[in-house]
């Protein structure tokens, strides 16, 4: 059976890293521990054909993060799949007091899309259980017809299946996902590996204590971590007020390390997405359920490609975006 990508590299002998690390809580992290999961709502190549992922990229960042917004404050995308999961017991942890969900960046080897981005509170009175954040994780890449999906812990590196170095970028202020782009891209006019390799990439998040999601958490690609550190400090140089994370004690720029897992499904292997189906579990009824909310993302996305092809996103996004039945 063909693995993903993002499988590979976890299972890699040498860990590659797509998102966040492990460290020891310091002053700039919040007192209980958080998970971040990233999970596009952009369909897979597998799933809706190469020509009609280049259309819905066409219209840009900020047309796509407004239908992904869209999707998620109108349709309940996120909402939905964690009542289905909660309602027949495959998950009981995760709640509105310990999971908060906004449309935000995540670039990948060259491209960067809007994601559903998670801040989890996974440790502490009420928290959400780590295999909680699996199951829903799958989910989410099932339901929004995902090759891969992240979800990892930068304050424990025993949290998930793997480990991966990783250092963070934090910007003054607010960081719009459009800014966070730019700065991805930026990043690859210094280093192309550091944009455009193999496993770069990089997920827009909350970090520490902040209170918005105006941090960028690069894990380390393909290429080397001395490259990684070099590279992005560098363009850190080129951006007024942003700052590096980690520092050694002398000041110099190093990575920390997170605990990472990369679920994922070979949809031209198994079209029923039944790699991640394995990790959800659950009863017919379900499954049932979830398919059910899958084929309303794919009619979405259909909605989507018929307003991009009669040249109507605008008026589409503005007055006639309607969520499927």
């Amino acid at each position: 059976m063909r693995m993903s990508r993002l499988q590979y590299r976890c299972r890699s002998p040498r860990p590659l890293g797509l998102v966040v690390a492990a460290i020891v809580l310091t002053a700039v992290h919040a007192l209980s521990a958080t998970t971040h999961m990233s999970v596009e709502p952009i369909p897979n190549r597998d799933v809706v054909g190469e020509d009609n992922l280049a259309r819905v990229r066409s219209i840009g960042y900020d047309n796509l993060a407004r239908w992904s917004e869209l999707y998620l404050s109108q349709c309940l995308a996120v909402d939905n799949v964690i009542q289905a999961l909660t309602a027949h017991g495959a998950i009981s942890s995760v709640t509105s007091a310990n999971t908060r969900v906004l449309v935000a960046a995540g670039g990948f080897e060259g491209a960067t899309n809007p994601s559903y981005v998670f801040t989890v509170q996974d440790s502490g009175p009420g928290a959400a259980s780590l295999s909680d954040v699996n199951v829903l994780d799958n989910a989410l890449g099932y339901v929004l017809n995902r090759g891969g999906t992240v979800h990892f812990s930068a304050d424990n590196a025993k949290a998930y299946g793997c480990v991966s170095d990783y250092a963070v970028v934090t910007f003054p202020g607010m960081l719009s996902g459009d800014d966070a782009r730019q700065f991805f891209e930026r990043l690859g006019t210094i280093d192309a590996a550091l944009f455009s390799g193999l496993f770069a990439g990089f997920t827009q998040i909350d970090f520490g204590n902040s209170l918005t999601n105006n941090s960028m958490l690069f894990l380390k690609p393909a290429a080397s971590k001395h490259r990684l550190i070099s590279g992005l400090a560098a363009a850190v140089e080129t951006e007024p007020g942003a700052e590096y994370f980690p520092l050694k004690n002398n000041g110099a720029p190093t990575t920390a390390r997170a605990g990472i897992a990369f679920p994922g499904n070979d949809w031209l292997m198994l079209p029923n997405g039944d790699q991640y189906l394995a990790n959800i579990g659950g009863t017919p009824q379900l499954l049932n359920e979830l398919a059910v909310l899958r084929q309303e993302h794919l009619t979405a996305v259909g909605n989507l490609l018929r307003a991009i092809m009669e040249n109507r996103v605008e008026a589409y996004l503005d007055l006639d975006f309607s969520c499927p039945n």
